[in-house]
């Protein structure tokens, strides 16, 4: 799923015929450090990485696929069908404390509905380690989400409800640095491509506490009589 969702760096981004010589930089996506992906700021990558799953490569002014436009437009469903298997997965381990926990109206525990999704992507199945204690699933159960639902706009409230929003490694946000262990070869896979002196820094801490587990009710609602509290924080 990271190869179907994320552009990182060696990625062939332009297919078609490129013009002027200058732009011939922007085929290839060079994203480590010091490349034109990473310090130019109309595609200026935060992260050393680039969303692929919504943003088809054919996306650019050279290869104009999927009628690309500055103001190019997508459709993302509210809910799908791995979103449901997932939160089925946690509500039965959660409910029944055990990964095995089931419904006694669906066929599936909570393991199985989780490997059914990994399953679809082509993954092995849970390893016996996370599917023996409710811990160890849930942590899994996490990346799952993380990994599956990235960029649908779950995150945020998956954290609140994990009650993990303020705590770390969740309320930051890092970037990487590296450089290239050889010229980029046009021919190899960039998946094989190695690296050297691969870092992490830190570019954002979220400033987040504890009432942002909570929304702030309209001021004008709690204003309507002294019995109606507003949340805590706000």
């Amino acid at each position: 799923r990271f190869y179907n969702d994320i552009i990182y760096d060696g990625v062939k981004v332009v297919s078609g015929t490129i013009t002027n010589p200058t732009d011939e930089v922007w085929r290839y996506a060079n994203l480590y450090t010091g490349g034109n992906y990473v310090n130019d700021p109309r595609t200026v990558s935060r992260t050393g990485y680039l969303n692929y799953k919504f943003i088809p490569l054919g996306a650019n002014k050279w290869d104009l696929t999927y009628g690309y436009s500055y103001s190019t437009h997508f459709h993302l469903t509210w809910v799908r069908l791995a979103d449901v298997y997932l939160m089925y997965a946690e509500a039965a381990a959660q409910g029944y404390g055990s990964p095995s926990g089931k419904s006694s109206n669906f066929s599936k525990n909570a393991v199985e509905a989780l490997n059914t999704i990994r399953e679809r992507a082509g993954v092995d199945p849970l390893a016996d380690k996370y599917a023996n204690n409710l811990e160890g699933f849930m942590g899994e159960l996490r990346r799952e989400r993380a990994v599956e639902l990235a960029f649908e706009g779950h995150r945020f409230n998956d954290l609140r409800r994990w009650l993990l929003l303020t705590e770390y490694p969740y309320n930051i946000k890092t970037r990487q640095h590296f450089d290239r262990a050889s010229e980029l070869d046009p021919k190899a896979d960039p998946k094989e491509n190695a690296v050297l002196n691969w870092d992490e820094e830190v570019i954002q801490t979220r400033n987040l506490t504890s009432k942002h587990y909570w929304l702030p009710f309209n001021t004008d609602d709690v204003s309507m009589y002294p019995e109606f509290y507003q949340n805590p924080g706000w």
